[in-house]
């Protein structure tokens, strides 16, 4: 294996941890039979809890970075969360495993977005397109992996299950080993300073664009989160499966997700700027599809397109986003991932506001809105770029 494959794995294994915050949720009723004076939400919250502290360390990350190093702050962030992971291993105290918690998603967001930087820094055009697809099936087999180990390791005890955290001491070494750091500030970026900032009211197209893509992915892991909050409640209310089946559901969508992340390199190639409404269809067409369904196998199906689609559709947004020339990309990949993480946070809320909005009294009618919703806008975004080159194409006629 050659050093430029060996750094592209160094640099991808970092992204093994990245979803690996809400895997313990199986952990939450052993935690909660040992602490049994705390509040069954606050129990529940310590699947929540990096997401929330992963969102301020987000907006935090570039500028610390820059005052430190990006490949000094990665290397923070990932002992971060190797030490705050194995806390609960070693102390049996709920406010310190509280504690814990936190800093385990501070730690994550501190390298999460930076990863990307290194990805933007380090590649080009198609096989930049490439590693930000490899990213995401990273994550999905970090979040399949992780998940499956905690679950057989808690047959010992739920303080055994955390050691799965210590999966971040080897992409650790592989990183300080075999990445070499970049430079704080790229030169087209430090030549036009105007354009670093999205929120500037100087800033170009693509800028403004940033806050649309931003709007538009809240929304997507609102109604992708649909699958794993109402699947398990919809088999149940109308007779064709159980909770087993629903936990058999989710993998299916993590292994939709991971042959989208090893595959979106050759999709972007072959489809181009189709791809953005082409995976919002894709949504769409598997939502209404799980509506309809009567049978565990046909929603299976469903769920792991709606994952393959949805993982194609993200990667295809940061991918975007950090190909522009504007000098925007650290803070646009940033205010994009504090986007996902509220849409995930949030999700529950969202459904039922949303229910109540059109009211909507079936476990169906959800997943038929917001899948006629997303095939709306697939049909509209495809049309409209297909429109858009019909024009460009008809001006160089004339």
């Amino acid at each position: 294996m050659d050093m430029r494959t060996l750094k592209k794995l160094a640099l991808l294994s970092s992204s093994f941890v990245v979803v690996s915050g809400g895997a313990i949720a199986v952990n939450v009723p052993a935690i909660a039979r040992d602490f049994p004076e705390v509040p069954l939400p606050l129990v529940e919250s310590l699947t929540t809890m990096p997401s929330l502290f992963l969102i301020v360390s987000v907006l935090l990350s570039h500028a610390i970075a820059r005052k430190v190093g990006y490949k000094r702050t990665v290397l923070v962030g990932l002992a971060t969360v190797l030490v705050s992971g194995l806390v609960p291993v070693f102390v049996h105290h709920f406010w310190i495993i509280f504690l814990s918690r936190a800093l385990f998603g501070f730690g994550i967001g501190l390298f999460n977005s930076l990863l990307v930087s290194f990805i933007r820094h380090f590649y080009e055009g198609a096989e930049r397109a490439a590693m930000i697809g490899l990213q995401s099936a990273f994550e999905g087999i970090g979040g399949m992996t992780i998940s499956f180990l905690v679950g057989q390791l808690l047959k010992i005890d739920w303080q055994t299950s955390f050691w799965v955290y210590l999966a971040a001491l080897p992409a650790m070494l592989l990183f300080a080993a075999l990445v070499p750091d970049i430079p704080a500030e790229p030169a087209a970026v430090s030549s036009q300073p105007q354009q670093t900032d999205p929120l500037s009211t100087r800033s170009n197209a693509m800028d403004k664009a940033v806050f649309g893509y931003l709007t538009l992915l809240v929304v997507a892991v609102m109604f992708y989160m649909t699958i794993t909050v109402r699947v398990t409640p919809l088999m149940l209310a109308n007779g064709y499966g159980d909770a087993t089946n629903g936990s058999y559901i989710l993998s299916l969508i993590g292994i939709g997700a991971m042959t989208a992340g090893f595959l979106f390199g050759k999709v972007f190639g072959a489809v181009g700027k189709y791809t953005l409404p082409l995976a919002l269809f894709g949504m769409g067409m598997a939502l209404v599809t799980i509506g309809l369904s009567d049978t565990v196998w046909v929603t299976g199906l469903a769920a792991a397109f709606c994952g393959f689609s949805f993982r194609t559709f993200i990667p295809y947004l940061f991918n975007k986003v950090n190909s522009s020339a504007s000098g925007n990309a650290n803070a646009a990949t940033s205010l994009l991932l504090v986007g996902f993480n509220i849409g995930a946070a949030f999700s529950p809320y969202g459904i039922v506001l949303v229910e109540r909005l059109f009211r909507l009294t079936s476990e169906r009618g959800i997943f038929f809105l917001e899948g006629a919703l997303l095939l709306g806008g697939g049909i509209l975004g495809g049309g409209y770029h297909f429109l858009a080159k019909h024009a460009e194409t008809s001006a160089e006629e004339v």
